[in-house]
């Protein structure tokens, strides 16, 4: 009897549990429902404005792998394991809904922020017309939960140009090639395909950004052989990277070429593998307005 009671408060305490939790839910309605684009040849980017939660951003930065993530205006889910569906239109009865597991809440300002594999599973489930729900726990009342879903009105024509803009990215972005560094063989001063490679992608993005004024083009070698020789092969060295820049098609005004033998290791020049570190020539970019 006493097992029998105890069953029974279980069961009430969870029924009432169960009652009182409420899920506050954003989302545009049909008039609402809008993708955003920002395009160019360093990033592209489309997202839906969520109403009174922030965007939903689809974003690839030139050279980087795309993403999704949230921006919320403010902070409303708890930190921890959300649950991600994907459910049919309202009007569509032949389907069901996609259990799409879990993604993870931070505490960042970008609190959902998911890498290449999930960002298309999102867009697929939006171009087939599905809307994404993502559902976790509000911070700021134990018994609330949050639901976020994006809406597929109005999204295969902004995605269509969102991948057209892919197609035309840049390889890669200013971060990637500022402080470049050119590798050298022991004594060599010769370009390498790779190098090359490498250079090419220095001047596709140079080309392509008009804030970029000027190069700073610095030889350095390791600290084998005499100090004399050094500073002539990182002259040599130098020379043959701007060399090449300029044979590319970058204005030679733009670019100081600088060189310093051995002078300046980036590490301590006591084994094989550090001096192939310090065999190198850096290239540094200003930028207007940076």
């Amino acid at each position: 009897m006493g097992s029998i009671v105890f069953r029974l408060s279980v069961l009430l305490l969870v029924t009432q549990w169960a009652v009182t939790v409420q899920a506050t839910r954003y989302g545009p309605s049909l008039n609402e429902a809008e993708w955003r684009l920002e395009l160019s040849p360093f990033e592209c980017r489309m997202w839906q404005p969520i109403p009174y939660f922030g965007d939903a951003v689809f974003s690839n930065r030139a050279g980087e792998e795309q993403t999704f993530y949230l921006a919320p205006v403010r902070k409303q889910m708890q930190s921890g394991e959300a649950q991600l569906v994907s459910e049919p239109p309202v009007w569509d009865e032949s389907r069901r809904r996609v259990d799409m597991g879990k993604v993870t809440v931070n505490k960042s300002g970008k609190p959902v922020a998911v890498g290449k594999q999930r960002a298309y599973q999102l867009l697929n489930e939006l171009y087939v017309g599905m809307s994404p729900v993502l559902t976790r726990s509000s911070w700021y009342a134990e018994n609330e939960e949050i639901e976020l879903f994006m809406s597929s009105v109005n999204f295969r024509k902004a995605y269509r140009q969102y991948q057209d803009c892919l197609a035309s990215l840049l390889p890669v972005n200013f971060d990637q090639i500022n402080r470049s560094r050119i590798r050298f063989q022991t004594a060599k001063y010769e370009l390498t395909a790779a190098t090359k490679t490498q250079l090419d992608h220095v001047v596709m993005y140079v080309k392509a950004d008009p804030s970029v004024t000027g190069f700073y083009i610095d030889g350095h070698t390791d600290d084998v052989g005499r100090r004399l020789y050094n500073l002539d092969l990182s002259k040599r060295r130098a020379e043959a990277v701007t060399g090449y820049l300029v044979a590319s098609g970058v204005d030679e005004a733009m670019i100081t070429t600088r060189y310093h033998g051995e002078q300046y290791p980036a590490v301590k020049n006591n084994s094989a593998a550090n001096r192939a570190e310090n065999r190198r020539v850096t290239i540094r970019l200003e930028r207007e307005g940076f």
